[in-house]
């Protein structure tokens, strides 16, 4: 196949807000505290936040001062003398207990707070959050007290307004107890945004050790799968204790009451519950029903009567009594719109660089995976070797540094028989034989062609460190991020990529986390076989805040199982068009429970050769196509219960 460069056609989401020509910033009326910044109401006599008097005079202490007057020292002048005051008070207490102190702090501040119209916690966060979240935080807090299904259409930041409302009811001493239900392929990502966001550090709960020694806690952040926890050696000890806040994300999955799952989140004793969803309807108007009875059993009536006065005989998916509907979802549920919402959402361009593998890094990549094949097939290989050989194959698409790093070890491990480490030992001197491989030779062109700073992504430490080592040496500044660096280093590494160097390479481990919006151009070097993190890496410059569209460079090297990937994920998928968020969603329609890392790596070691392998991945691909298909129908559906929310009278 002949290398090219291809701009891949993305369509234009539907969901894409029209773009305002100008926007003159909200004029904020009040008064700014010169001691402390804080932003106060016009009408406030003392900064809310410090206690500065606004209506004092403060200067006029030195214009006294310049005439040449010394005042006196401040008196305090009482009725009563010290000698009568000890005398009915006692004695001097010693200075309180810091927990009494910061127990007294706390009463303060919530006294001062006006209700759950101003929150307090947000001072607290470390993540830019919007109006509309805020809103929705203010609204899930003081008209629905807690519980609450935000079904904001996706990218709209259903996570931080979940997160937001966490932290304002832990700050406000009502929440000791949180438990997180995810989809297993999000448990780290929660826990990620709600330690690095919300300062809350949340344990990946994987058995039942666990879970009895949280039993007695009387405190504790906790956060499991859903499909683990509804297991009965875990829903058994899960549901012995009752919990402040339950959060269960991806809520749709809920919407059938027949199933473990439903009954199992149902059970669950707890206070306050949001849930979670950006498509609340996947068929029928009886599903949006079995979410609402969780949070608000009664909320809306019997089975019967809901079915008899809001739904359509025909069309179970359009409601009749519309507006008494509308009335009672409001109560409950908080939908915000891409369409709807004041912010402005970046637009994507993306690219395939299709290269062709240099003569040398060919013969390592084709004699590298018959060697994989058939070592994957013996009888003796287990599962430590096989992890090992699936490493090399993905290593294979990266660069040869990387092969030659794995195969070094693989050399001197004595348990590959003689024959074995003598052919290792000849695909280890052919990586070593090739100092720059042709994607690295890629990146070098796309940098010259494309000015502005890049944020290049690769799976392997090794490849990171080879792709700065040979920047530097033509001439670019470049830096490496990965999470082998100490907090420190990984500070100063994004500073000096903030400050103007031109391209820092980063693992995803190293990047988890981080804001690099200045930043508005990515090359995927190399692609995982699990499309979340491909999502996860462009998430970190395609998001609210970005004021520049983004343009992600992928490298794919011909007949490789790498452009098998990108052609799954660019046509099938689609997935460079797709708004954050939505690619879990088409995923989540794949038939079974296996992941599409699971299906991928199947199909690999299945094949036999190239040509069984191509029709294997043809067959994932239908696969794919039918679960977008499905999202589409879903989201169509999602769009019939928009129009009834919108209707009015």
């Amino acid at each position: 196949m002949q290398e090219r460069f291809e701009w891949l056609e993305i369509a234009e989401p539907q969901t894409q807000p029209r773009r305002k020509a100008t926007q003159t910033p909200a004029t904020v009326m009040g008064k700014r505290c010169p001691q402390c910044g804080w932003l106060d109401e016009e009408t406030a006599t003392q900064c809310f936040r410090c206690g500065y008097r606004y209506n004092l005079d403060h200067n006029l202490a030195g214009q006294i001062a310049g005439l040449g007057v010394t005042l006196p020292p401040r008196l305090i002048e009482t009725p009563q003398n010290l000698e009568n005051f000890f005398r009915t008070h006692g004695r001097i207490r010693p200075p309180e207990p810091l927990e009494i102190y910061r127990l007294r702090n706390r009463a303060e501040a919530l006294r001062l707070s006006h209700g759950f119209d101003r929150l307090i916690c947000l001072d607290e966060l470390d993540v830019e959050h919007y109006e509309h979240q805020l809103e929705t935080a203010r609204r899930a807090l003081h008209d629905m007290r807690g519980r609450a299904l935000l079904a904001d259409e996706v990218g709209l930041g259903k996570t931080i307004e979940a997160g937001i409302i966490m932290k304002e009811l832990i700050r406000r001493g009502l929440v000791q107890t949180v438990l997180v239900l995810t989809p297993a392929s999000l448990t780290e990502q929660w826990r990620e945004e709600l330690s690095n966001k919300f300062h809350e550090e949340f344990t990946i709960m994987d058995h039942p050790r666990q879970w009895q020694e949280a039993l007695t806690a009387e405190s504790g952040r906790w956060l499991a799968s859903l499909d683990r926890a509804k297991l009965r050696r875990h829903s058994e000890l899960i549901l012995q204790r009752d919990y402040d806040l339950l959060i269960v994300d991806e809520a749709h999955k809920l919407k059938n009451r027949s199933t473990l799952a439903w009954k199992f989140v149902n059970q669950i004793r707890k206070r306050y519950v949001l849930m979670l969803t950006a498509t609340p309807i996947q068929n029928d108007l009886m599903e949006l029903y079995s979410l609402i009875t969780i949070l608000s059993p009664g909320q809306l009536g019997t089975v019967r009567a809901f079915r008899n006065h809001f739904l359509e005989d025909a069309d179970k998916r359009r409601p009749k009594n519309a507006p008494s509907l509308r009335r009672l979802l409001n109560d409950v549920m908080i939908r915000n719109r891409r369409s709807k919402v004041d912010v402005r959402f970046p637009r994507r361009r993306a690219a395939i660089y299709h290269l062709t593998l240099s003569e040398r890094e060919w013969q390592l990549y084709a004699d590298a995976t018959d060697y994989i094949r058939r070592r994957f097939r013996d009888v003796d290989s287990d599962k430590h070797l096989r992890l090992t050989l699936m490493t090399l194959q993905k290593e294979l698409s990266s660069s040869p540094q990387a092969v030659a790093a794995t195969l070094r070890k693989m050399v001197q491990d004595r348990a590959h028989g003689d024959r074995a480490r003598a052919e290792l030992q000849r695909f280890l001197e052919l990586a070593e034989s090739i100092p720059v491989g042709r994607k690295l030779l890629a990146v070098r062109e796309i940098l010259e062609r494309f000015p502005g700073q890049f944020l290049i992504f690769t799976e392997y430490r090794v490849t990171l460190e080879t792709i700065v080592r040979q920047l530097r040496e033509w001439g670019f500044s470049a830096v490496g991020f990965h999470g082998g660096l100490s907090l420190q280093q990984k500070e100063a590494t994004v500073a000096a990529f903030r400050e103007g160097v031109r391209v820092m390479v980063s693992t995803e481990s190293g990047a988890e986390g981080r804001n690099l919006q200045f930043c508005h151009q990515l090359i995927n070097y190399d692609l995982p076989w699990n499309p979340m993190r491909v999502e996860q890496r462009i998430g970190r410059l395609h998001r609210l805040g970005q004021v520049h569209d983004v343009t992600i460079f992928n490298l794919s090297c011909n007949e490789t199982i790498e452009a098998h990937i990108i052609e799954l994920l660019a046509r099938k998928i689609r997935l460079f068009e797709l708004v954050i968020g939505e690619l879990d969603l088409i995923l989540g329609n794949l038939d079974g429970s296996k992941s599409f890392e699971d299906l991928l790596r199947e199909a690999w070691a299945s094949s036999e050769n190239e040509a069984e392998l191509r029709r294997r991945m043809e067959a994932l691909g239908d696969a794919l196509e039918r679960a977008r298909q499905d999202y589409q129908r879903v989201r169509m559906n999602n769009e019939i219960l928009d129009q009834m929310l919108d209707t009015q009278g």
